[in-house]
């Protein structure tokens, strides 16, 4: 479940992956999770695997940053949106196919809702136009992300 790079599972907890890894010679730990389910606004032709993470690099200064790789390139300048039990949102910029929460500040408003919540939505645009909307299950991530704190501390 983890994505490509090199990574160490130290854990796997319902939906949710925790994993160790090093970043430029630096631990870092970070949970991932697949989509449950998706939607597209069109017929799609491929995608590659799409993932959400949470990663710490204490070294870095980094903690509980969240992420997505989407598995397809973005349209230029578009944002990706959050959503949590379809409550609120929160703004992630794009670069290719990845995107980070817009407002470092919300970070933790946003992995307290995932904490508290049973679904997440995670809703994007590609380079062609087609919207797509990624669900995760939230089951598993507080153990996640506990497991990396123990491990990154």
């Amino acid at each position: 479940m983890a994505p490509a790079h090199s990574a160490t599972s130290i854990g796997t907890f319902k939906q949710w992956g925790a994993y160790t890894s090093t970043d430029g010679g630096a631990k870092m730990c970070f949970v991932a999770s697949q989509p449950t389910d998706k939607k597209y606004s069109k017929e799609i032709s491929g995608r590659d695997p799409a993932f959400f993470m949470i990663t710490t690099i204490p070294n870095k200064n980094i903690r509980n940053e969240a992420s997505t790789i989407i598995g397809y390139p973005f349209a230029d300048n578009s944002k990706v949106v959050v959503k949590i039990d379809g409550n609120g949102s929160f703004t992630m910029f794009t670069e290719k196919d990845s995107a980070w929460i817009e407002n470092p500040a919300q970070e933790p408003e946003l992995i307290n809702a995932m904490r508290k919540g049973t679904r997440m939505e995670v809703q994007g645009t590609s380079r062609r136009g087609t919207i797509t909307t990624d669900i995760y299950s939230l089951s598993g991530i507080t153990a996640a992300l506990e497991a990396i704190a123990k491990e990154c501390p």
